[in-house]
């Protein structure tokens, strides 16, 4: 029953519900387990199957998201999926708005984004309400434009909202005059009627007593919850693209890196992120979890949960973004998980975006690193997180790629995976954020993760070293020989092993770097 948005049709009634046995879910194409309701006079069917929330009929005035060739984020289906023009009560902007809505759609443009300019369009048909005189855009003129700013002014709105409204008003305009739908008077909206931003805007970050806490009771939520609270405390995921990571994220590059990789939703660029060794061994697990809970066809690596059962039961269909959080807030309404003042935490997805970002800058990464860990298309999204700890950013020159990685054995680790170890942003992110800087070399483990071996990196197979410390290497095989002349002088059988094994990959290491000083 859905239909072409531009086709003539009958209205269908406000309060008329079409039976259930009469449709079809799109998704699973059940019809068996469908449960009507009437949101704002809209028909809204849910299936209890597959958890998709879809709408069976229509008028002229509702349009269905898909006959506007636009794709719902799977991630968020418990929203609206119609475009609702009824609250426009003027038919000459109701008229317009529609003409507006696909014009937009058919170019490209994101559904929140024309939700946006909706609302705003929607707005303007209220203030209306006081302006009987106006019946037409050619009535519209400079005073009323005036009018409608003071009128939100008065209503306390932020900058924000009232430039949105503005915004929304003056595309338009513009759409409808350079289409010829209507004529305007010129220069109805000017550039110093936008309002100046109250304040900076700043990351809403998780406060580390939340993020220790939180962690603490991860335990509690199901499996596949707490993995995906670990993959977006580490990574820095927006929400869709943590709900819609491939099944094949993990990648490993030939020095044991590991590395997810992923589609940015903003940007449609697939991107790779370096993590830690931890997490890769928590998406190991998911992956065989999913593998065993769900169908061969099931290309996501997390999942939605059965409803109005308490154990995780597995579905193949996206977790909701709302459910994600729902669960969190769940967990600290339990717990009591709240920050410095006693405040109940609230959780959103977005934090934890902003945690990783903050917690960057903090950590003295270079912004334009942290622009490409986060996928912001431009410096300044990224800037709103530097301005917290500008004084610890570092010299970003690294000299780690032009330089060969030798492990304890003297040998050089060959690449196999040339795209993952030719990227110079993404090995700092590997080797600055995650990994620990030695006094000779590096750990392969993440700073995060405690070493259990004590002092003994020299004989350890995570740790690696570089040209850069070939003099420290000399001197301490200067030092171990000293050792070794008390130790065997006075027959210390352990320590004279110990202090032979470094002294054996002291000479091995020494000579492979020395061997490629030229290469």
């Amino acid at each position: 029953m859905q239909h072409q948005s531009g086709q003539d049709r009958s209205p269908t009634p406000e309060n008329q519900i079409v039976s259930s046995t009469t449709i079809t879910c799109p998704q699973c194409g059940s019809a068996e387990e469908l449960k009507n309701t009437i949101c704002n006079g809209i028909q809204k069917c849910y299936c209890k199957r597959c958890l998709y929330y879809f709408s069976p009929c229509s008028n002229d005035d509702v349009w269905l998201v898909s006959d506007l060739g636009l794709n719902f984020p799977i991630h968020e289906r418990r929203g609206e999926s119609v475009i609702n023009f009824r609250p426009i009560e003027q038919e000459w902007l109701k008229n317009a708005s529609k003409k507006f809505i696909k014009y937009k759609a058919s170019s490209g443009v994101s559904l929140s984004l024309l939700n946006h300019n909706l609302i705003g369009h929607k707005e303007f048909s209220y203030f209306l309400r006081a302006h009987p005189e106006i019946h037409c855009f050619e009535d519209i003129d400079r005073s009323l434009i005036v009018t409608y700013m003071e009128e939100n002014q008065s209503k306390g709105l932020s900058s924000q909202a009232k430039n949105s409204r503005l915004v929304s008003l003056a595309n338009l305009f513009e759409t409808g005059t350079v289409n010829g739908w209507f004529v305007l008077q010129p220069y109805l909206i000017r550039k110093e009627d936008y309002s100046k931003y109250d304040t900076k805007p700043l990351p809403r970050y998780i406060p580390s007593e939340v993020i220790y806490n939180l962690n603490q009771h991860l335990d509690s939520l199901p499996e596949p919850l707490m993995r995906m609270v670990l993959v977006i405390q580490e990574c820095g995921l927006r929400i869709g693209e943590l709900c819609q990571l491939p099944l094949n994220c993990l990648k490993q590059d030939s020095k044991g890196g590991w590395f997810i990789q992923f589609m940015r939703l903003k940007t449609k660029r697939e991107t790779t992120l370096p993590i830690s060794p931890e997490l890769a061994q928590i998406i190991k697990h998911q992956q065989e979890y999913i593998k065993q809970c769900l169908s061969t066809d099931y290309e996501y690596l997390f999942c939605a949960r059965r409803s109005g059962q308490k154990k995780f039961t597995p579905v193949p269909s996206v977790m909701l973004s709302q459910a994600f959080v729902r669960n969190l807030n769940i967990l600290a309404d339990k717990f009591d998980i709240c920050d410095r003042s006693g405040k109940r935490w609230k959780f959103q997805s977005h934090q934890f975006r902003h945690t990783v970002g903050t917690g960057m800058i903090n950590n003295g990464v270079p912004q334009h690193i942290v622009q490409r860990f986060l996928g912001h298309m431009s410096p300044t999204m990224t800037s709103v997180y530097a301005h917290i700890h500008d004084s610890t950013l570092r010299n970003e020159v690294d000299k780690y790629l032009s330089t060969k990685i030798v492990n304890i054995n003297g040998e050089v680790i060959q690449s196999l995976t040339t795209e993952l170890d030719d990227d110079s942003s993404l090995q700092w992110l590997k080797k600055k954020v995650l990994a620990e800087t030695l006094p000779n070399g590096y750990c392969s483990l993440p700073a995060q993760l405690t070493c259990n071996k004590g002092n003994a990196c020299l004989t350890c197979s995570d740790f690696r070293t570089t040209i850069e410390f070939l003099d420290r290497h000399k001197q301490q095989l200067e030092r171990t020989n000293q050792v070794l002349e008390v130790v065997q002088a006075n027959g210390w059988e352990r320590q004279i092993q110990v202090n032979q094994d470094v002294k054996t990959n002291l000479e091995r290491i020494i000579a492979t770097l020395e061997t490629n000083l030229d290469v």
